[in-house]
């Protein structure tokens, strides 16, 4: 808990800087852990998140004491009476006026309240990954090994899953994909084949870029049993591919690895790492931060311990 908690404190002190929560694209910066906060519940804008995340920051403040959350809602310009002013500075001015001491107080003030408010966060983060960690559908994911290959004729995708059943008699398991597609483009579509550690008995697409597959394992799983299967999926000759290629963990998982070989010949102008991403964050291509160079393979690697659900984490590029 407490390394949690500093690491969301260290983010509510970035967040704090300039006009704190009115700052434009405040999405962008937001660090993983507030991100994960409002993760699910942003909408298609600035305003939508900006909202989410006043909410989300007041109900974790609502168990400070009083002079502890006027001194976090001057911070970050949360209150009426500092949302209109632009700089974290007048903000401690303001603060340190209404608490009647110097502004060294204040700001010492605010470092506590804020590394309460941290405290608080990093409980209901914990809260909210307990519920899901115990795995609902019987199984997490220890391990995603994916080789994604653009040399070949089509993109084709290697996946290699390890679960963890944490229930007894588990005898199938869904493999999860979003294949996004540009405005204009025909409906996606995807072919599967497992080619090791089970069948695949049954596949959906209960939205247009939706895709689940439900793979039958060769024999019923015990609670903390292990098993791994492998996955090809390709795209279709007559579907094209978005450059990119993000995982989005809706259960528990471990550890996530990504290689990606670029056809020889046809480098990118450049290839981003998405690292804790929201959907509406890595749609729009953004490079200028965690950039990667292709080996003389042409291939790049990722590698991203702990993932968090229901946010972005691969690599995405420009032809």
């Amino acid at each position: 808990m407490v390394g949690l908690a500093e690491r969301v404190a260290a983010e509510i002190r970035l967040l704090r800087k300039g006009r704190g929560i009115n700052a434009p694209s405040i999405e962008a910066r937001l660090g993983p852990h507030l991100r994960e906060l409002v993760a699910g519940a942003t909408g298609p804008d600035d305003g939508d998140c900006r909202r989410s995340l006043a909410t989300e920051i007041n109900n974790c403040a609502a168990g400070l004491a009083e002079d502890m959350r006027t001194a976090i809602t001057a911070s970050l310009g949360l209150s009426a009476e500092t949302r209109q002013i632009p700089q974290l500075k007048d903000r401690i001015a303001w603060l340190s006026a209404q608490l009647g001491h110097g502004y060294r107080t204040a700001l010492r003030r605010i470092d506590l309240a804020e590394r309460l408010l941290a405290e608080e966060i990093a409980h209901e983060l914990r809260r909210r990954r307990g519920q899901a960690a115990g795995a609902p559908q019987g199984w997490y994911l220890e391990e995603l090994r994916t080789v994604l290959r653009l040399d070949t004729a089509t993109p084709e995708s290697h996946e290699h899953r390890r679960i963890v059943a944490t229930c007894d008699d588990l005898r199938e398991v869904m493999a999860w994909l979003d294949v996004p597609r540009a405005p204009g483009d025909p409906r996606p579509l995807l072919d599967a084949e497992v080619i090791y550690g089970g069948r695949l008995v049954r596949r959906e697409q209960p939205l247009s870029g939706r895709f689940q597959l439900m793979i039958q394992l060769p024999a019923p799983l015990r609670t903390g049993d292990e098993h791994e299967y492998g996955m090809i999926l390709r795209i279709p000759e007559d579907r094209t591919m978005l450059p990119r290629y993000v995982f989005t963990p809706e259960t528990q998982c471990n550890l996530f690895s990504l290689r990606v070989r670029f056809p020889p010949g046809r480098t990118p102008r450049w290839v981003w790492r998405v690292t804790g991403e929201t959907v509406r964050m890595f749609e729009a291509a953004r490079p200028g931060r965690d950039l990667l160079a292709l080996d003389e393979a042409g291939e790049v690697q990722v590698r991203f311990p702990n993932p968090t659900m229901y946010l972005g984490y691969g690599i995405q590029w420009e032809w």
